[in-house]
């Protein structure tokens, strides 16, 4: 059932290696000019693809984007381009969209549409993501050898993915949301 524990360390070091140098774009380094849909779908994967280890499907394709404009998820583009706010949006909803459904990612991201606002929204994002992977780092649990064997990291990781997923599902629901279904 698990690898072995020489495997899985390497496994792991390469994992934590690859979060600590990946970081979400900050505002500025997202595109100033507009894109067409291929454009999009390249620059996404491109800056999401570490996030995305071990599936085999694409994560982000020109339909899934077109499937969050018509849910009102996201503006929908202008002359058939999208701007720096459709790209925010984007990599908002394809990183919460692993562990969240799109009714609760489109609680979180802003109502008003305007630059300011998403531009803010984002960059507590990206702020928030990047703390996250840092403490991620540097838990205990991650650098622990001997949490490898018997799968005692697979278990430990499956449980705060549980507790991370009912504590947003409490507090959406808490701040107003409706009950949330998989």
């Amino acid at each position: 059932m698990y690898n072995d524990t020489e495997k899985s360390a390497r496994r792991l070091e390469e994992w934590l290696k690859t979060l600590e140098q990946f970081n979400l774009p900050d505002w500025e380094s997202l595109p100033q000019l507009d894109l067409y849909m291929d454009q999009v779908v390249l620059l996404l994967t491109r800056y999401l693809e570490p996030m995305y280890t071990g599936e085999d499907e694409r994560f982000v394709t020109a339909s899934t984007i077109n499937n969050y404009v018509r849910m009102k998820v996201m503006p929908p583009p202008v002359k058939k381009k999208y701007s720096r706010v459709h790209i925010a949006y984007l990599v908002i909803i394809c990183t919460l969209k692993q562990s969240l459904c799109i009714s609760q990612i489109q609680q979180m991201l802003p109502v008003d549409r305007e630059e300011a606002s998403v531009r803010a929204v984002y960059t507590e994002f990206v702020e928030r993501f990047r703390a996250v992977a840092s403490f991620v780092c540097r838990t205990p649990f991650s650098q622990d050898r001997s949490s490898l064997e018997n799968g005692g990291l697979i278990m430990t990781a499956a449980i705060l993915s549980v507790f991370s997923k009912s504590l947003t599902d409490f507090l959406l629901y808490e701040s107003g949301g409706e009950e949330y279904e998989d």
